[in-house]
């Protein structure tokens, strides 16, 4: 089945329809009542918990569609252009800001991109720095909370999703930091421009055109971990409040826009959906095979060290992570390395948070990263010209996955204040 799954990968199929037909191959070789394809394939979309996903992907849509992430520019802009490379500054922690906002990768890389990369070009950055910052620091957008990929994780390892955002909140801004300390030393090396200091009321005025925006995911993070309301309810929620505010604050959406946001969430939703019961049916032979077992009982064997062990799960996750997409991995490698992860007396919100840094990373790296492809595109350069100038983001990166991994209180300090 692994073997048929690679390979149908290579051939260029997509990741969903490989899943399911090389699982499906060993149905029909097994000879196992097709019944169980059927109801492993529907049971996981019967789930209350996955309502947020489509909501959240809609409220991230409206407020693209509404030119917010214009607004978050300019506040970032305001605060931030006077530091060394200014532009490729505020492209990163714009991509902190849009986290809270979009909960998506690909989003933010779409949205901030689409603004930032031709006036990068136009003054003076080449397209391969461009897109490498731009591409990179997107993946902040699925571990600052909100993010929809933190409840696909909370609900395959069972864990509390207003604990898992909580946990992503120092890692998202760690990592981002990080991209922003090497943006600014490149940047110093290279010789690219400063923009001028912003004056304070220059920062003020449009701080308060874009405040509706910035108080959006610190209502929406107080009221679920709060207990005032799950989840799927704030996320609906935040889907009407993005709507609100769009149309009758900041009037900046129309019906054109309004029917783009609701097309881009159904066909977004579509997507997760099918990997999500695809990727079902595979992990259900891999756990009827007592793969997961064997593996763990394989690693424990080496007699390797608690910490080699757990570099050995980091490294396998930042090479899956390069070559498949980030949901179908968490449905593979979650039944396989939470177990080592719990044997190994790692806190399961903490390795969730860790899981999610690790695969992020593959989101940026060619041959499949999404946000690096729909960041060549808006530079008009190839995805090869900017493997230059993402390796020292990737190497970065890598380095804060592995601080977070022997470093548990980076994570797990929010929740366990926050838990008494």
């Amino acid at each position: 089945m692994i073997i048929v799954f690679v390979l149908l990968l290579i051939l260029g199929m997509p990741v969903a329809f490989a899943m399911g037909a090389s699982a499906l191959l060993y149905v029909l070789v097994e000879g196992i009542t097709l019944d169980i394809v059927a109801q492993r394939f529907l049971s996981n979309t019967q789930s209350f918990a996955f309502l947020a996903v489509p909501f959240f992907i809609l409220m991230g849509n409206i407020m693209v569609e509404s030119g917010i992430a214009q607004r978050l520019i300019n506040v970032v802009h305001a605060g931030v252009r006077q530091l060394p490379g200014g532009l490729g500054c505020v492209s990163v922690v714009t991509s902190m800001g849009m986290a809270g906002v979009s909960g998506s990768s690909v989003a933010d890389a779409s949205s901030v991109g689409s603004v930032l990369i031709p006036e990068m070009k136009r003054k003076g950055y080449t397209a391969s720095f461009s897109a490498a910052i731009n591409a990179s620091s997107s993946v902040v957008g699925i571990i600052i909370p909100p993010s929809s990929t933190m409840i696909i994780i909370a609900w395959l390892a069972n864990l509390s999703v207003a604990e898992m955002f909580l946990a992503g909140i120092i890692p998202g801004i760690l990592i981002g930091v990080a991209y922003l300390a090497l943006t600014i030393a490149i940047s110093i090396k290279r010789g690219y421009p400063r923009e001028t200091r912003p004056s304070l009321k220059e920062f003020t005025t449009a701080a308060v055109k874009a405040f509706w925006a910035l108080l959006l995911p610190i209502v929406l993070i107080v009221v679920i971990v709060a207990g005032i309301a799950t989840p799927t309810e704030a996320a609906a929620v935040a889907a009407v409040y993005a709507f609100l505010i769009s149309v009758f604050i900041y009037r900046s959406l129309n019906w054109r826009g309004m029917v783009r946001a609701v097309k881009g969430a159904a066909y977004g939703t579509t997507v997760v959906m099918l990997i999500v019961c695809t990727s079902t049916i595979f992990s259900y032979v891999l756990i009827s095979e007592r793969v997961p077992q064997l593996i763990s009982d394989a690693l424990m064997g080496l007699g390797l060290p608690a910490w080699g062990i757990k570099l050995a799960l980091v490294l396998i996750l930042l090479c899956a992570g390069m070559v498949m997409d980030l949901v179908p991995n968490l449905f593979i490698f979650i039944p396989i390395f939470f177990p080592i992860a719990l044997e190994l007396g790692m806190d399961p919100t903490h390795f969730g948070i860790v899981m999610l840094c690790a695969l992020a990373l593959g989101l940026f790296t060619p041959p499949i990263g999404t946000t690096l492809f729909i960041s060549c595109h808006l530079a008009k350069i190839k995805m090869e010209d900017a493997v230059k100038d993402l390796i020292p983001y990737f190497l970065v990166g890598a380095a804060m996955v592995l601080l977070l991994t022997f470093v548990p209180g980076l994570t797990m300090w929010i929740p366990n204040l926050i838990n008494g």
